[in-house]
């Protein structure tokens, strides 16, 4: 494990340039006249982490949800969306080299619209207040488990793996697999790294936000692994600060917890 992330890429040695706070300064809080409401760490914005003008943005986003604050701050949604799209791709090349089985995407493609589906909902809010990409090894819109990123305001960014609200031939498959060798998943659950990563491991570490209270169709109730059979979703996620986006070494941080990961994803695209 220390191995691997000594032979991580420096951000340096990427595409992505360091910003000045001169630079920073000029472009965000003179220009565009922006008023932090966020704490910045001393030294930021730095090459391997988010910018502070891009929580700042989220954060006005949320307050004022509508078309007609975009329009206005087109330039600013610009500058931090091409932050968000440097920080993703340096993310994608890293991934891969701890995960092969993830494809080496544009971030353009690994990247969530930023436009809120409102087909379906009385919320009428037309923008997201987060920014979100993932990455997996057939893409974004791909059945397979995968890696996501979802950065937003006031200590609510999640770096997660896993696979959300899949398919019913999909869960199905993923149910026969823990019927038949559910030690497979345990394992993945119980490795060194994940207590390490997560402060707990187990099914203690497994999101219950999409899980049934009874037993699925055709399960007995009194399955010996009933536990595992009752999740609908299969998703790991560790939760951070906004000082920790904005810090120097956060790249490091997100792929940790994707390394630690790894085993509990390709048993997923396995089954």
């Amino acid at each position: 494990e220390k191995d691997k992330k000594k032979q991580r890429k420096k951000p340096s040695d990427t595409n992505k340039q360091v910003k000045s706070s001169s630079d920073y300064e000029s472009s965000t809080s003179t220009e565009n006249n922006t008023t932090f409401s966020i704490q910045i760490p001393k030294g930021a914005p730095f090459a391997d982490a988010l910018s502070p003008d891009l929580l700042q943005f989220l954060v006005e986003l949320k307050d004022d949800n509508c078309r007609e604050f975009m329009r206005t701050n087109e330039k600013r949604w610009q500058t931090v969306r091409k932050d968000f799209m440097d920080f993703v791709k340096m993310v994608s090349e890293q991934l891969h080299e701890i995960d092969p089985t993830v494809l080496i995407e544009e971030p353009r493609n690994a990247i969530y619209r930023q436009h809120r589906d409102l087909r379906f909902t009385n919320d009428l809010r037309p923008y997201k207040a987060y920014m979100q990409a993932s990455f997996s090894r057939g893409g974004k819109k791909s059945p397979f488990a995968g890696y996501f990123l979802r950065v937003a305001p006031n200590g609510e960014t999640h770096v997660a793996a896993g696979i959300w609200d899949p398919s019913p031939p999909r869960i199905q498959r993923i149910r026969e697999g823990i019927i038949e060798n559910a030690d497979l998943m345990r394992e993945a659950l119980t490795l060194p790294i994940i207590k390490e990563t997560f402060g707990q491991d187990g099914l203690s570490v497994l999101s219950d936000q999409d899980k049934l209270k009874t037993a699925p169709k055709n399960i007995a109730r009194d399955h010996p692994e009933i536990e595992l059979l009752r999740y609908k979703s299969f998703v790991i996620s560790k939760t951070f600060t906004d000082e920790d986006v904005l810090s120097a070494g956060f790249l490091d941080k997100v792929l940790d917890v994707y390394e630690a990961l790894v085993p509990f994803i390709t048993i997923l695209n396995v089954w």
